[in-house]
This record gives structure tokens, sequence and C-alpha cells, in this order.
């Protein structure tokens, strides 16, 4: 059977895509490993053994490759792993055979995979098992598990060494601590920073963090480059300091550059918060290079450590406020209207029910709902019906004073109390928002609204609840008298 032109174009144009992203995969991957081998070799900037350094970078990019690849990512670090053992020992002019080295590589690069894939796997569990409101505890979830790869990572990576050859057993006891400083501190103020880069690589990745946006922002720049340069130079300043004195209590000083890094995450995005504590980190690993304080590195990486950790805690409070404000309108009003929810407009009715007495003015209660509005939604539909309460609310809500509340009982019944008015000029407006919804038409019909109004001056000693029903039983009678009407109860004293 002879292949239609139609069905071999479809077909060469799938083959042409299918290379392109295989083509696309393969530069993604090559970047990444690429990346890996330049972080590797940056580390060499507080370098104490082979494969160990107080600040190692590339155990940040193996955790949040690890975290959005999953197993696609192992591949590419086991083979940097490798390279970079021969690396060693051609820098170090060890002079091991290829065989010592492959194996040597291959161990270390398991461990490597193992200690980060295995906290990666177990954060992105735990937080599909979270809600985007839980971002604490998502957070404190990846400096716990980041701290805990890192360990496991430095406690394998040190016995893998030293049962190759390249260090001694002695040596790995006393190596594994400053092992898993370098790591977690890669891990704990770098992750992040990869995690956005790498959602920019990969933009269909399930957003793990949740409520927290990692995308890169392109808005403030300058401001932001200041704040950054202000950063940057205070801790040029206190390393610069303590070159200068060498006393150990000077190096504390770095501890107080969590107020500006903190003023950058309360005021910038969560990537730039990121990018921040990466240039601040590197920043850090240059100048105990360069003016040789690794006397006391480890001090300058639990510093990092915890202003890192500090900051990733900041970045949820404008999340945690967002939330809560979502919250409170979920409360407050009514989800589908906007108008204040029952449980709201009974509580502000006593409050102004209160005040009204307290002053000695009159306060009024209207109740209120739609004619027929059964007949609307088996006619036209829900979605017809839930249109045409929305409308409702819109047309009364513009006749209403600011003072004014308005709520939605249930269903179709609303709620309206007005400060400061009488049963009168209660009356003139209900007739009047009773006017204006007879102009309200439903939306794509010809079927036009009308409503029936219950109204009452709430009495001086009367209660809430008694003033509802009162107002409810005249809204009875008003659609029992053939609805589209305004019935009224005077107080007791007046009748």
């Amino acid at each position: 059977m002879r292949e239609s032109p139609a069905s071999g174009k479809y077909h060469l144009k799938s083959v042409v895509s299918n290379q392109l992203l295989d083509s696309r995969e393969m530069l993604r991957s090559l970047m990444l490993a690429g990346s890996w081998l330049l972080l590797w070799r940056l580390a060499v900037l507080m370098e104490y053994a082979p494969h160990a350094s107080i600040w190692f970078p590339s155990a940040g990019l193996s955790f949040a490759a690890f975290l959005i690849l999953g197993l696609r990512a192992v591949p590419i670090v086991m083979l940097c792993s490798l390279i970079a053992t021969f690396w060693v020992d051609d820098l170090y002019a060890m002079h091991q055979t290829w065989t010592q080295l492959a194996y040597t590589g291959v161990l270390f690069g398991a461990a490597h995979c193992f200690s980060y894939y295995c906290g990666a796997k177990l954060l992105k569990q735990l937080v599909r098992r979270s809600f985007s409101d839980a971002l604490p505890k998502i957070i404190l979830s990846f400096l716990i598990l980041g701290s805990l790869s890192a360990l496991l990572a430095a406690l394998l990576g040190t016995q893998v060494l030293a049962g190759s050859g390249l260090i001694e057993q002695q040596e790995a006891a006393s190596i594994w601590l400053p092992w898993w400083i370098g790591d977690m501190a890669g891990t704990i103020v770098l992750t992040p920073l990869f995690i956005g880069l790498l959602s920019w690589r990969y933009p269909l990745i399930e957003g793990w963090l949740g409520g927290l946006d990692f995308q890169q922002s392109g808005q403030g720049l300058y401001g932001f480059l200041v704040k950054l340069l202000i950063s940057s130079s205070l801790l040029t300043l206190t390393m610069l300091l303590a070159a200068q004195f060498r006393y150990s209590e000077v190096s504390f000083a770095v501890f107080f550059l969590i107020i500006p890094q903190m003023w950058i995450v309360y005021t910038e995005s969560a990537f730039r918060a990121s990018l921040s504590l990466a240039v601040f980190s590197t920043l850090t690993a240059v100048w105990v290079a360069s003016l040789s304080l690794m006397d006391y590195a480890l001090v300058y990486q639990f510093a990092i450590c915890v202003i890192s950790a500090s900051a990733y805690f900041g970045l949820a409070v404008p999340v945690l406020a967002a939330h809560n404000a979502q919250l409170r309108e979920l409360a407050l009003s009514d989800g589908l209207t906007k108008v204040a929810s029952r449980q709201y407009f009974f509580e502000r009715a006593e409050q102004e029910l209160l005040r009204a007495r307290r002053y000695q003015q009159p306060i009024s209660l209207l109740v209120f709902d739609i004619d027929h509005f059964k007949q609307i939604n088996d006619q036209f539909g829900h979605t017809a019906g839930d249109s045409a309460l929305v409308l409702v609310a819109e047309a009364i809500g513009k006749g209403l004073r600011q003072s004014d509340l308005l709520g939605r009982f249930g269903g179709d019944e609303f709620l309206l109390l007005l400060p400061g008015i009488d049963l009168d000029k209660a009356s003139e407006t209900a007739e009047r928002l009773r006017q204006a919804l007879r102009g309200v038409k439903v939306a794509d019909t010809r079927h036009f609204l009308s409503g029936s109004f219950g109204v009452v001056q709430i009495e001086r000693h009367e209660d809430f609840q008694d003033a509802f029903e009162r107002a409810d039983e005249c809204l009875l009678k008003a659609k029992k008298a053939g609805r589209d009407q305004v019935f009224s109860s005077r107080p007791a004293e007046q009748r």
C-alpha cells in the first residue's frame, strides 16, 4: 500500500522534530557537564585534598540536577566524576594507571550520585505531599536533606579516596568534616540558583517549590546591582580587616553581613536573592584564597550556611503573607459574588449595631432574593444562575454608600445593612434597588431579573438575629404577594 504525500510529509516533520529534540537534549547535557567541571575547578580556591574542598559548588549543581532531571542526570554526573579523577591525577602528577583511575572515578561518582540522588528523591516526594502554604516546611526539609546528603557524600567520598590509595586512611578520618562543610555550603547556598537556571533550560519541569518562583526577573536591574555592590563591598572590607589583624574574633564579623543579604531577600525576586548568595559565597572563596585566610575558612563557610538558611526562610515571608491575604479574603468574602460572607456579615452587623446604639443612631436591615431563581437554573443552567448572582451583587453594590454592608446569606438570598438609616429611608433604598434589579438581564438570554425585599429597622433592644428573622418574614410576605415588591416592618413602639 503506497503512502500518501500528506502522511509522508507528516512523517518527515516528525523525524526532524525528534532530531531537533535530541540535539537540544544533547546540548543541554553538554552544558550541564561543562558547568559541573567548571565549578569543580573553581573549588580549587579552597581545596585541601583531591576531590575535597571547603567550598564545593559542584555539589549544589548535582543536587539541583537530580531534583529536576532525576535519573537522567546520573550518567552526566558520573562522566564528570570520571573526568575529574583523571584530571586530578594529571594536576597532582600521581602517575596512577588508567585502570586505577577509572576504578577510583567510578567509585567516587557512585558515592557522589548516590548521596545527592537519594536526598533529591526524598525531597521531591516530601514536596509533592505538601501544599503551597507549607513553604517553611519545604525549606526546612531542603536544608536538612541537603545537609544530610552532603554528610553522606563526605563519608563515602573519603572512604573511596582512602580505599583507592589517593589519601591515607588517617587523613580520611581528619578531612571528612571539612569535606562535609564544603559540600554543604555548595548544596545549601547554590542549589536554589541552579534550580532557577535549570528551570529556564527545562521550562516544563514540575514546580517543586510550591509558591516560590525561581524564574529570572527583568525589572529593577540597576537597584539590584547597587545592593549587590554594597553587599560585596562590605564582604571585601570584612575580609581585608581579617587579613590585616589576623584575629579570629575579626573573622566572625562576617555574620553581620546577613543584614544586607536579608535586604536583598525582602526586596528582590527569589532568583536574584539566590544569585546574591552565590556571589557572596564565591567572593568569600576568592578572598580566602587570595588573602591566605584558610585558617579561618571553616568560620566563613559556617557563616555562609547560616546566612543562606536564614535567607531562604526570609523568602517564605512574602509567600506566606500572600497566602494569608488569600485566606483572609476567602473568610471575609463570598467566593462567587465577592460580597461579604455570611459569617463576616453577621460579625460586622453586631459591631455596627453596638456602634449605632452607643451613638443613638438608627440602623436598618434589608433581606432580598432573586425572583424565580430556581427557574433560571433549570431553564438556562447553573452557569447562567451563577452569572445572575454576580450581576445582582454588582448592580446592588453600585447604589450603596461606603458605610453600607452587602453580604450573601446563601443561595440567591442577600443581606444589606444600612447604618444611620431609619425605616422610611431604608424602604426608599429598597425600592430604588428593586428598580435597579429590573434592568439586569441574565447573560446570553432575554430574561430580566427582579427581586423581592424585606426591610426592618432594628429596634433599640432587639437582638440582630431577631431583626433578621423579622426581615425574613417581610421577604416571605413580599413573595406571597406576587414577588418584585418591598415589604417593611416598623418597630413595635411605632405600630
